[in-house]
């Protein structure tokens, strides 16, 4: 459940998102735009920017209940809803659309965007499913290397490494995509699926603060942000 950039009050009708509580309905950095509610009836599958009872911080998840006793909500991407029970006076507004490189994309509410937040939950659930059922044979083909050797030069992953406010952080790259990460402070390398299948590991740098020397087709560069 992951805040939202501070910013003043409800004059404001737009704010940037910065967690992942709500993928993929929305991903950091998007822009939100929102309306005020205005005594309008607040439905279950809106989603809403709030400020929660004792917070100080936007959030925006969507709403999955309203009764007498208030109104929960829940990320699109939490198993769990929301531990506290908001009322009218903290909902900032409804968002009703996300700009997204340079692309303004609807956000549906009600019965609308309660059927989206049941799709993204059944993707959810069989995702987890096929990764129990084929971890093993995806980390056997990881491990043989088969398709690192097939992959194109210009293709093959690279290392860069960060200077974070934490600590070094190390990225993967496969051309512009980021495909692993090791953050400052984590015990080993975080590589999304399916990109294992084209990293040699054992290539890869072992300690974040040591990223001079990187063996195979890798290379480093270093970058300040």
């Amino acid at each position: 459940m992951e805040p939202i950039e501070p910013t003043e009050p409800t004059r404001l009708r737009s704010i940037n998102y910065i967690g992942p509580s709500m993928k993929p309905t929305l991903r950091p950095g998007d822009r939100l735009q929102f309306t005020r509610c205005d005594g309008r009836k607040i439905r279950r599958g809106d989603v809403v920017v709030f400020i929660p009872p004792g917070g100080f911080c936007k959030i925006a998840h969507r709403v999955i209940s309203v009764n007498s006793d208030g109104i929960r909500t829940r990320g699109d991407n939490c198993n769990y809803e929301d531990g506290w029970l908001l009322n009218q006076e903290h909902i900032l507004g409804r968002v009703v659309a996300t700009q997204r490189n340079n692309r303004r994309r609807m956000v549906f509410g009600g019965p609308l965007g309660r059927l989206f937040a049941l799709n993204v939950r059944v993707i959810h659930a069989v995702d987890l499913c096929l990764s129990h059922l084929l971890r093993a044979a995806y980390s056997e083909l990881a491990g043989a290397d088969i398709f690192t050797r097939l992959l194109p030069a210009q293709m093959r992953p690279r290392v860069i490494s960060l200077k974070r406010a934490a600590g070094e952080e190390l990225q993967l790259l496969m051309g512009r995509r980021v495909i692993g990460r090791w953050p400052p402070g984590k015990s080993g390398w975080q590589i999304r699926r399916p990109y294992r299948l084209f990293v040699d590991e054992e290539a890869l740098p072992e300690n974040p603060g040591k990223v001079s020397v990187v063996s195979g087709p890798l290379s480093v560069a270093d970058k300040d942000m």
